[in-house]
């Protein structure tokens, strides 16, 4: 075990320093380092400033009308938090390549915590991939069937909130049919993010700060959501985050807490419609509605609404606006509740109270972390890159669960 790689030994230097190979030319450099620019969501002015160039200079780069020199090359890679083997068009690692990207953005520090958890993944991956080949994460055809019509159909911002409401609805509804999932509640979301969109979920207990935190693009999908919320809350972040890539966010991370996932953007507004729709249908709500309340909204329907569909009060509340099922004053009053009191009024329609319950959570993503107990069982890894997946100690009891166990299964 003692001969497996570590995470910092993972992340080697991409730099090279000599020019541009053959058909790296200036159109080729240009149109990466506006595309790495986009990611970064800079401008060609602040762009400009960390490299020392006017905006002019960066405009005439990106359209291939000047060349980078190589003594530039760094400079840019080191701005736009990629490799200069990026930028040059040099086959790189994809997970590497952004690991690059998250540990050099220097941005914010709000997210500090979920930020090194995607990197430790990040690391975690490119181990694996030099030493196991685990199953690469690939939508099923049904995902894909998600993504196209998302791509060729939504790809237009939203003009207005009706519209970004509308696109959000839409997405959701195709999703949950080819999918199959008919106006059900649904149960394991995490696994079906994996399983059908080829995204990696990992949840772990990050703090309040960040709820959750997108990396996606060159080959990478990763989400990862704080559990210091309640379940519900978890919940409707994960199908926010997976909105974002779904509709092909140019970020390539997108980090938020609530207030950015509810602040007044068009964008942000078609995800939560997505979000909203994807957890609450509202044919399931409706059906929900008839047989408790004979269709309309009361305290003891949103608690039962909490509890069937999985969601917190907040999201519930917005997805009932969404619908015109309440009025805004009425919602204003709804949100002023305690939610634990509501709920304990009302136990019998919320036996686990999934919608308010904090249970802080530690999960990997499956792909990895079946490829990573079967490479240690095989002495490809060291324990530690299990321990590292399962946020554990790497000691006698993650020996006997990976190492001893028949059952293949970790408790």
């Amino acid at each position: 075990m003692s001969d497996a790689l570590t995470g910092n030994e993972a992340l080697g230097s991409l730099l090279p320093t000599a020019e541009p190979p053959p058909g790296a030319g200036p159109a080729e450099v240009g149109r990466r380092i506006g595309q790495a620019r986009a990611r970064r969501a800079l401008t060609g002015a602040s762009l400009g400033a960390l490299v020392g160039l006017g905006k002019d200079q960066i405009s005439k780069i990106e359209r291939g009308r000047r060349k980078v020199s190589a003594r530039e090359l760094p400079k840019f890679a080191e701005a736009l938090g990629v490799t200069v083997a990026h930028l040059l068009g040099q086959t790189s690692r994809p997970t590497l390549a952004m690991a690059h990207r998250l540990a050099g953005d220097t941005r914010s520090r709000e997210d500090g915590n979920a930020r090194r958890r995607a990197l430790q993944l990040l690391e975690v991956e490119d181990v694996l991939a030099q030493r196991a080949a685990p199953v690469p994460a690939v939508p099923t055809a049904s995902g894909q069937q998600v993504f196209d019509y998302a791509r060729d159909e939504l790809s237009q911002r939203p003009r207005n909130q009706a519209e970004a409401v509308r696109q959000g609805r839409r997405l959701a509804e195709r999703t949950r049919h080819c999918v199959g999932l008919g106006s059900h509640e649904l149960g394991d979301l995490p696994g079906l993010i994996e399983r059908h969109f080829g995204v990696d979920v990992a949840l772990s207990p990050l703090g309040t700060e960040t709820d959750g935190l997108c990396v996606h693009g060159d080959g990478v999908a990763l989400i990862v959501a704080s559990t210091d919320f309640s379940q519900g809350h978890v919940r409707f972040t994960l199908a926010h985050e997976l909105g974002h890539h779904l509709l092909g966010d140019p970020r390539d991370v997108i980090n938020e807490g609530e207030h950015d996932m509810f602040a007044d953007d068009l964008q942000e507004r078609r995800v939560n419609a997505f979000a909203g729709h994807l957890l609450m249908p509202e044919d399931g709500i409706r059906e929900t509605l008839r047989w408790l309340s004979a269709g309309r909204v009361t305290e003891r329907s949103l608690v039962a609404l909490m509890e069937q569909f999985g969601v917190s009060l907040a999201a519930l509340i917005y997805q009932l606006c969404v619908m015109d099922l309440i009025t805004y004053d009425q919602s204003r009053n709804l949100r002023g509740q305690r939610v634990g009191d509501l709920v304990a009024q009302h136990t019998s329609v919320a036996p686990t109270g999934a919608g308010i319950t904090v249970r802080r959570t530690v999960r990997a993503p499956e792909r990895l972390l079946s490829a990573a107990v079967d490479a240690a069982r095989s002495r490809l890894v060291g324990l530690g890159v299990v321990a590292t997946l399962l946020e554990r100690e790497d000691d006698e009891a993650l020996w006997d669960a990976v190492m001893e166990s028949d059952s293949g299964v970790l408790i």
